[in-house]
């Protein structure tokens, strides 16, 4: 049998990134207290979001899931805010959340220029990748989510000033013990570039937390299910973990609605319709639209605005 050979790590050269101050490399992502948003509420948008917001305040208990953009939008400010009203149940991301969370809080900076990056073939390797990994590595047993919380916990303020690590999303998760599932894709992230990086332990760690979210679920009726920005990981994560929860617990699901908030069009109006477009339809292949309206049909609202305005007003 033929065995194929793999890419020996061991010759790449990790470079440092270096708090705020100190710039060993050009980061276009500068942490700052939350600012607010300059667009204006529309009328239809105001609309959506008191729908959203009485449906919380009625049944206080939310998962929210959502992308990377979502961090570097900083919208974890209000999120946190939310933490502190006790209505957060879950929170559901992807790797790349992490790494922007986990950047702000130790140097104060995120988001590399990746055209360069991969032009000089040095995109992702930096010492972002060293930190998570050894965390993942170390807390394997604690899920991913929790293990990054673990680490910035034990880590901030012993060996260097972390400038941001208060507003980091994984670190409040981990202190308010509050479920942070980080459900990642193997070779998506920067992290997996990295010498040190363990593919079966963050498998196994993701997998924890992928089975912390299905927990979760399992009989939950009464509550709230907010989709920012997530295009793939949280409607896909969900709808296995949520048939998961109703084989066991049939009525998992009997009373929760949806909330969808992205940035695409969208025309054929599942909310209302009651039924899926045809195959022949491009909605038909948006998948937040078609997993949560085939989890909760006649319970999910579509609106399209920017992740920071709707936020803002939560």
């Amino acid at each position: 049998m033929m065995v194929h050979q793999l890419f020996d790590r061991s010759r790449l050269t990790i470079q440092p990134v270096t708090p705020i101050g100190q710039p060993v490399t050009e980061r276009k992502n500068i942490y700052y207290p939350v600012r607010r948003f300059k667009s204006p509420v529309s009328e239809d948008e105001q609309n959506f979001i008191d729908t959203l917001t009485a449906d919380i305040e009625e049944k206080k208990k939310i998962i929210i899931g959502f992308g990377a953009h979502f961090i570097k939008n900083k919208c974890q400010h209000h999120l946190i805010k939310l933490f502190e009203k006790g209505y957060i149940t879950h929170v559901v991301t992807n790797g790349a959340s992490t790494i922007h969370d986990f950047e702000f809080a130790k140097f104060g900076q995120t988001e590399e220029d990746v055209r360069e990056g991969l032009a000089q073939g040095t995109f992702g390797l930096w010492n972002t990748g060293e930190f998570i990994n050894k965390a993942i590595n170390d807390y394997t047993s604690l899920g991913y989510g929790q293990a990054i919380g673990k680490y910035i916990d034990e880590k901030r303020d012993k060996d260097a000033i972390w400038p941001a690590a208060c507003a980091s999303l994984s670190w409040h998760c981990y202190k308010r013990e509050i479920p942070l599932s980080i459900c990642t894709s193997i070779g998506h992230d920067i992290i997996y570039e990295h010498p040190e990086c363990d593919g079966a332990k963050i498998g196994e760690a993701s997998y924890i937390d992928f089975l912390k979210l299905a927990h979760t679920l399992e009989g939950l009726t009464d509550a709230v299910v907010l989709c920012v920005g997530s295009a793939i990981t949280f409607p896909m994560v969900m709808e296995k973990a949520f048939a998961m929860a109703v084989h066991v617990a049939p009525h998992t699901g009997t009373n929760v609605s949806c909330y969808i908030v992205d940035l695409f069009d969208e025309n054929s109006d599942w909310e209302n319709n009651g039924n899926e477009p045809q195959q022949s339809d491009p909605s038909y292949y948006i998948r937040s639209l078609k997993t949560f309206n085939r989890m909760f049909p006649g319970r999910c609202k579509y609106k399209k605005m920017d992740n920071r305005k709707l936020m803002r007003e939560l």
